[in-house]
């Protein structure tokens, strides 16, 4: 080799181990305080939730059931139900939701 090549050779490897960096850093821990963190936890707590329900001052009455073979309306065929969806004959008896004749 000659003289040239080997001095750029040295100027590289110069320059290449001038460019490297290496930084140390060291973090302290304080040390643990035993007055303040207790030895063992206390055993958890059991909270039991009740729902009430509020209990209404007035409940309306039940209205009273409709009244059977007392016609209450007429279907689009002009047939005759009473409040209780009976299907009533001409004399206000209760059909036979059986029978098949009119």
């Amino acid at each position: 080799m000659t003289r040239i090549q080997l001095f750029a050779l040295a100027a590289v490897g110069l320059a290449a181990a001038g460019c490297s960096y290496t930084s140390t850093t060291e973090a302290v821990v304080p040390p643990r305080s035993v007055a303040v963190v207790p030895a063992y936890a206390p055993p958890p707590t059991t909270v039991v939730y009740t729902e009430t329900t509020p209990v209404p001052a007035y409940i309306p009455p039940a209205p009273p059931p409709p009244a059977v073979g007392v016609e209450a309306f007429r279907d689009e065929y002009g047939f005759r139900y009473d409040g209780r969806g009976n299907r009533l004959d001409a004399r206000g008896n209760i059909i036979s939701p059986h029978s098949t004749t009119p």
